[in-house]
């Protein structure tokens, strides 16, 4: 799905006519998201948030890894918390957990579609809707 050079899909980047056409794609894949929503006053508490409800739902669901896009400025935090949730769980061995960049974990792609779609709503989530298996309002 990459065009000549790129390294990866960043969906604000792309054009509307791209969006379109890489959301028919990515719909005929079996690939399901789970979008988690916070609406709080600030982007810090919402990512804690939004954080803190998946890595419970990764425990529930019994995976093993967790891939989360590398933002340099918000790594040190994001470990913390998650390190922090799986002490109190008692289940440090349970998960592992990785930031990686966008061109190195293509499946990070299809999240920054859904969010994009999600945020732009309206068509756009329509069109997201067979990649996504639910919404979770935090």
């Amino acid at each position: 799905m990459l065009k000549p050079g790129q390294r990866r899909i960043h969906f604000k980047s792309e054009s509307d006519p791209r969006r379109r056409g890489l959301l028919s794609e990515l719909g005929r894949l079996d690939l399901r998201t789970t979008v988690y929503q916070a609406k709080v006053g600030s982007d810090r508490e919402g990512r804690r948030l939004c954080l803190t409800a998946l890595v419970e739902d990764r425990l529930t669901d019994h995976a093993n890894e967790l891939f989360i896009e590398r933002d340099d400025s918000i790594i040190a935090s994001d470990r913390r918390l998650i390190r922090d949730h799986l002490a109190r769980r008692s289940a440090l061995d349970q998960l592992t957990y990785r930031h990686v960049a966008p061109g190195d974990y293509p499946l990070l792609w299809v999240s920054d579609a859904v969010a994009w779609c999600q945020q732009a709503g309206g068509d756009w989530l329509r069109r997201a809707e067979p990649l996504v298996t639910s919404v979770i309002r935090l």
